[in-house]
C-alpha cells in the first residue's frame, strides 16, 4: 500500500516539476529589457527635423515586450490573426502592447501587415500610433492617405505632439502642411531655421501663397538668414519695397548693386534714378559708374551732373572729363556752360587755358568772345589766338583787327602760332596787317608759294622798288619761270636800272609767254619789236574781231609806228 501511495505522489509531482523546469528555461531564453529597447528605437522612424529645428523630437516610447506567442508569429501570421491574439492575451491579463507588435512587424519588414494590424485593433488609431501610421502609409505607397491624416491633424489642435506633425509632414514631402498647422495654431510658430527651410521649399514649388501664409504664422526673420531668397520672393510677388528691405540684410558691399538690380527688374525707373542719385551723394561713391548706369536708365542730364562732380578739379584729358565733354555735345546747356566757365577760372594757368578752350569750342562765338576777352589770361598769346578765332567765327572784324594788332606788335610767335594767326585773321583786313602776317609766315619758314610775290606787290604799290626787287629775288629763286613775277621784276628793274636793266627780264618773261596771247604782244612792244607785235595783234583780232581791248592795243602800236591814220581806222571799225 505504501508503495502504491509513493508511486501516486511521483505521478503527480513529476509532470509539475517538468512543467516548472520548462517554464524557467523559456523565461531565460526571452530577451531582456536592455535588448528590447534598442530594437524598439531602431524600429521607429527617425524624426526628420531633429537637427533642423529647436522643436523637440518625438519621444521614443518605452514599451513592454511582446508576448512570446505573438513574437513567434510575427513573421508569418496575418494582421487579423495577430489582432485576435492580442485581444485574447489582453483579456487574459497579459501585458501586450499594440504599438510594440506593430514595431515588431516593421522590424520583420511587414509594413503592410503592421498597418492592417493597427486598423484591426481598437487602440490602433490613437495618438500614440499616429506617427507610426503615417510612416507605414508612406512606406506602402499610400501617400495620399498619409497626407490626409496630416492635413486633418493640421486643422485643429489635438493630442498629437507638434514635433510629430512636423516630422510626419516632412516625411511625406508635404512641408506646406507644417505652414497650415502653424497658421491654425496647431504647432508653435516656426523658429528661424524651420521658417527658412519652409520658405525655400515654398519658393522652389512656386507657392507664393504659402510664403505669405508663413509670414502670418511667425515673426522669425528668415529673410535675414537668406536675403537672396527674400529678394527672389519679393520679385515674384512684384513687391519692390520688400525686395529693397531684404537687400538691407546683405553684406554691405553687395547691398547697392542688389537694390539697383531690384529696381531695374521691377521697371521702376524713377526709383532707380532716386537710388543712383542718393548713392552718388555718398562719400567715396564711384561717380563714373553711377553716371553710366544713369545713362543706361535714360537719365542723361543727371549723368552729366554726376560727371561734373567727378571731373571737378581734373584736367580735361581725365577720363571722367572726357566722358562729360562727350555728353555735353557741341552746344551744351546753360548749366554745363556755367560749369565750364567756372573750371576755366580755377587751378594753374595751364589748366585754366585747357578748360577755357573747351568752353570756347562749345558756347556761341559771340558770347564766348565776350567771356574770353574778360578772362584773367586774355592777354596771353594762346588765349589771344582763341579770341582771334572767335572773332572771325562771330563775324566781328573790328574785334579781330584789335586782337591782330596786339599779336603783331612785336610779340614772338612760333610757326604754329603764325599759322593760327593766318587762319583766324579777319576777312576784312587792311593791307598793312595782311603784309605783316605774310612777313611773319616768311620769317617763320612757313611761307605760302606766293607770299613773297604778294610782298613784292605791296612794296611796288608803296613805291619801294628796291624792296619789291628783294622779295622778287627770293621768290624767283624757287620759282624761276613764274611769268607774273618775271614781268613785275622787269618793271622793277626798269625803274631802278632803266631799259637795259629790264631787258633780260623781259626776254625771260617772253620765253614763258604763250605764242598767241596779248601778253606776248605787250612784251614784244616793250622789247621794241613792234612789227612782230602788230602782226601778232592783227592775227589775234582776226580771231576775236569784237575784242575792243585788242583794238586799242592795235591802235597804240600803229601810233608808235607813226601810222595815226590806220590807228583811227582801227578804232572806228
Amino acid at each position: 500500500m505504501r508503495i502504491d501511495r509513493h508511486r501516486a505522489r511521483l505521478a503527480l509531482l513529476l509532470p509539475a516539476l517538468t512543467g516548472i523546469g520548462l517554464l524557467a528555461g523559456g523565461l531565460m531564453l526571452l530577451p531582456k529589457e536592455r535588448e528590447i529597447l534598442p530594437a524598439v528605437r531602431r524600429a521607429q522612424p527617425v524624426p526628420f527635423l531633429a537637427t533642423r529645428s529647436s522643436m523637440p523630437a518625438p519621444a521614443s516610447p518605452v514599451l513592454p515586450p511582446a508576448h512570446p506567442s505573438i513574437t513567434a508569429q510575427i513573421a508569418t501570421a496575418d494582421a487579423a490573426t495577430l489582432a485576435t491574439l492580442t485581444t485574447r492575451l489582453i483579456a487574459e491579463g497579459q501585458p501586450v502592447s499594440t504599438l510594440q507588435v506593430a514595431y515588431d512587424l516593421v522590424a520583420a519588414k511587414r509594413p503592410a501587415v503592421a498597418l492592417d494590424y493597427l486598423a484591426a485593433r481598437p487602440d490602433g488609431a490613437t495618438a500614440a500610433t499616429w506617427r507610426l501610421r503615417i510612416d507605414l502609409l508612406h512606406r506602402t505607397g499610400r501617400d495620399a492617405n498619409a497626407a490626409a491624416l496630416v492635413a486633418r491633424a493640421a486643422e485643429k489642435r489635438g493630442p498629437l505632439p507638434a514635433a510629430d506633425i512636423v516630422a510626419a509632414a516632412y516625411a511625406i514631402d508635404r512641408p506646406d502642411l507644417v505652414i497650415v498647422a502653424a497658421a491654425n495654431h496647431v504647432i508653435p510658430p516656426p523658429d528661424t531655421a524651420l521658417a527658412l527651410d519652409l520658405a525655400r521649399r515654398a519658393d522652389k514649388a512656386g507657392r507664393r501663397d504659402l510664403i505669405a501664409l508663413l509670414d502670418t504664422t511667425t515673426t522669425a526673420n528668415w529673410r535675414a538668414a537668406d536675403p537672396w531668397l527674400a529678394i527672389r520672393v519679393a520679385a515674384r510677388s512684384k513687391d519692390t519695397a520688400a525686395g529693397l528691405r531684404a537687400a538691407g540684410f546683405l553684406p554691405v558691399e553687395q547691398r547697392q548693386a542688389a537694390r539697383e538690380v531690384i529696381l531695374t527688374e521691377a521697371g521702376d525707373r524713377a526709383g532707380l534714378r532716386t537710388e543712383l542719385l542718393a548713392h552718388a551723394t555718398a562719400s567715396g561713391a564711384p561717380l563714373e559708374p553711377i553716371a553710366e548706369r544713369l545713362i543706361a536708365a535714360g537719365y542723361r542730364g543727371d549723368a552729366t551732373a554726376v560727371l561734373r562732380r567727378a571731373a571737378a578739379g581734373l584736367a580735361p584729358t581725365a577720363p571722367a572729363a572726357q566722358r562729360l565733354l562727350y555728353l555735353m555735345g557741341p552746344r551744351p546747356g546753360s548749366d554745363d556752360l556755367a560749369w565750364l566757365k567756372q573750371q576755366s577760372l580755377q587751378g594753374s594757368a595751364i589748366r585754366q587755358r585747357t578748360w577755357l578752350a573747351c568752353y570756347a569750342e562749345r558756347d556761341q562765338p559771340g558770347a564766348a568772345l565776350a567771356f574770353v576777352t574778360r578772362h584773367p589770361l586774355a592777354d596771353e598769346t594762346d588765349v589771344m589766338l582763341m579770341r582771334l578765332s572767335l572773332a572771325r567765327a562771330a563775324g566781328n572784324d573790328a574785334a579781330g583787327r584789335t586782337v591782330l594788332a596786339a599779336l603783331l606788335d612785336g610779340r614772338t610767335l612760333s610757326p604754329d602760332q603764325v599759322r593760327a594767326v593766318s587762319a583766324a585773321a579777319p576777312v576784312r583786313i587792311d593791307l598793312a596787317q595782311a603784309a605783316a602776317i605774310t612777313k611773319r609766315r616768311v620769317a617763320a619758314g612757313i611761307a605760302a608759294p606766293r607770299d613773297q610775290l604778294d610782298l613784292a606787290w605791296v612794296a611796288w604799290n608803296a613805291g619801294d622798288a628796291k624792296a619789291a626787287g628783294q622779295w622778287l629775288d627770293a621768290h624767283l629763286a624757287t620759282t624761276p619761270t613764274d611769268l607774273p613775277a618775271l614781268r613785275l621784276m622787269a618793271d622793277v628793274q626798269a625803274r631802278i636800272n632803266g631799259v637795259r636793266g629790264a631787258r633780260p627780264w623781259l626776254e625771260r618773261a617772253l620765253a614763258q609767254t604763250p605764242a598767241d596771247s596779248r601778253a606776248r604782244a605787250e612784251l614784244l612792244e616793250k622789247l621794241g619789236r613792234r612789227d612782230e607785235a602788230v602782226r601778232l595783234v592783227e592775227t589775234l583780232r582776226s580771231e576775236t574781231p569784237q575784242d575792243r581791248s585788242l583794238a586799242a592795243l592795235h591802235a597804240r602800236l600803229l601810233i608808235t609806228q607813226g601810222q595815226p591814220g590806220r590807228a583811227r581806222t582801227v578804232l572806228a571799225q
